[in-house]
């Protein structure tokens, strides 16, 4: 050790350790620093919106267009229905934007608009009247793989093709469904969730369970459907 105190012949994995903790501690600052920039630009945006500002207004909808548009499409799996339905979100929005508390989180308010639009589209649509949307369709990320949350469900949506998931979630209500798909596909938490569709969080989670309970009972069905099909050949 040297007359100031410092170790010389510190052990290599020792080293290594440190770099590895301050590296980690660097970009963790690095990362809030970005958020708290992003978070100040995007409430200039809003204020700037709320004084007339279409421009601002315009770069909100560049930021948040694509997020909207994937939860419309996983919702109402229909692409023009899901475009038509991000034009009027942003519409509301835009009307609305006078009534925003800056206080309050622009993204869980933007949710908000967005599912309770689509819950109120599917509750028009008539009984019975289901739309497929498969990975054929170009230009669709809900055709692409489905990515679950990192859960304890998370392995029950895994072991399902994106296809039989897809189909399945059509039997839920509407009120199931924006739930199921804020939780595991938006990777929300319950608290957020509660926010968005402004129920108790018990509402939330009770909703979560039964959607989940009924996604389960119909993909047993299609299961042994499949395997009866398969052994009557």
């Amino acid at each position: 050790m040297s007359k100031w105190g410092v170790e010389r012949n510190r052990p290599k994995g020792a080293s290594r350790r440190m770099e590895n903790i301050l590296d980690s501690a660097l970009s963790h600052t690095r990362a809030l620093t970005k958020q708290n920039a992003d978070s100040s630009q995007e409430a200039a945006w809003v204020a700037a919106s709320q004084r007339g500002d279409a421009v601002s207004f315009n770069r909100l909808v560049l930021k948040w267009e694509r997020a909207i548009y994937n939860l419309s499409l996983r919702m109402l799996r229909d692409t023009d229905e899901a475009a038509e339905a991000t034009q009027e979100v942003f519409l509301l929005a835009f009307k609305g934007i006078g009534r925003f508390r800056l206080d309050a989180q622009f993204s869980t308010w933007l949710y908000r608009i967005a599912a309770n639009h689509c819950t109120s589209r599917l509750r028009k649509r008539p009984p019975g009247v289901h739309l497929s949307l498969d990975g054929s369709q170009e230009g669709t990320e809900a055709g692409q793989s489905l990515a679950a949350a990192d859960c304890p469900e998370r392995e029950f949506f895994r072991q399902e093709s994106d296809h039989t998931v897809r189909g399945a979630l059509e039997y839920l209500q509407p009120e199931q469904r924006i739930v199921v798909e804020l939780k595991f596909f938006q990777e929300m938490t319950f608290e957020q969730i509660a926010l968005i569709v402004e129920a108790p969080l018990s509402t939330v989670k009770s909703r979560l369970y039964h959607g989940l309970e009924i996604l389960k009972i119909r993909l047993a069905r299609g299961a042994a459907r499949n395997q009866s099909s398969a052994g009557g050949r």
